[in-house]
């Protein structure tokens, strides 16, 4: 006689309902998985958004790293409590939003920072010009001209000790600045 492998084990048969209840046991542990690591946006420490309007969060540099990739794109040190930056992306590509967010620790000192980069747009020698003031889902943001995108620079309407700049590529540029400035 032959015997088949579940007789074979410990010359016990396992019932189909055991087999079924450990199938649907490792489907489901492959489920939680799936839907925990690969569907689930990933976790972030900072307060940056997973999401801005339909981007979704593709990027993220936080602490000294963020720090040091902002005194770089500026050529001095700038004083900063903490900060990060954040690129959001659309699934199927399209617009593009960049956020730089630096802490300045305070209001005054935010407000020093924001009055100091429209001095320096002013001045020339940067990429940008002719910073102008407009209003954004209420609240006071500063435009300036370079090439590649719109650029935006204001105080969080969220934490008034909160530097946001903001660059925006693409399509739905007024839609996606207001979802932006609400978002930072």
């Amino acid at each position: 006689m032959v015997q088949t492998t579940k007789e074979v084990r410990n010359g016990k048969k396992h019932s189909p309902l055991f087999q079924l209840a450990i199938f649907v046991a490792v489907l489901g542990l492959v489920g939680f998985g799936f839907i925990r690591y690969v569907l689930s946006p990933p976790e972030s420490s900072s307060s940056a958004p997973q999401y801005v309007g339909s981007l979704k969060l593709t990027s993220l540099v936080e602490g000294a790293d963020a720090q040091s990739q902002i005194n770089k794109l500026h050529g001095t040190s700038i004083s900063l409590e903490n900060a990060y930056i954040a690129d959001y992306r659309p699934p199927y590509g399209g617009e593009q939003l960049m956020v730089w967010v630096g802490e300045a620790g305070s209001k005054t000192a935010a407000v020093d920072l924001i009055n100091r980069m429209v001095e320096g747009i002013k001045r020339g020698g940067s990429p940008f010009s002719n910073p102008r003031q407009v209003q954004v889902a209420g609240h006071d943001v500063w435009q300036t001209d370079g090439a590649g995108g719109s650029f935006y620079f204001y105080i969080s309407p969220e934490d008034d000790g909160r530097v946001v700049w903001l660059s925006i590529e693409g399509k739905g540029g007024a839609a996606l600045l207001e979802a932006a400035v609400k978002a930072f």
